[in-house]
């Protein structure tokens, strides 16, 4: 369990996100504390697949440069 905050690198801006992994009650949450964003998951490594789907389908829809 990580406690101390990790970059994510976002492919589609390259930007660096930090994220930290707690775990409460039996549950792991993968918490990112630049976009107010936290995922569970039954592990940490579930938890960590979480936060990046979370994150991939958060600058999806965010306009990229060409749309302006």
């Amino acid at each position: 369990m990580s406690n101390t905050p990790i970059a994510m690198k976002n492919k589609k801006n390259n930007q660096r996100m930090n994220y930290v992994v707690v775990k409460e009650n039996g549950i792991f949450i993968a918490k990112c504390s630049d976009l107010d964003l936290e995922c569970r998951g039954a592990t940490e490594q579930e938890a960590i697949a979480n936060l990046q789907e979370a994150l991939a389908l958060f600058y999806e829809d965010l306009p990229g440069p060409a749309d302006g």
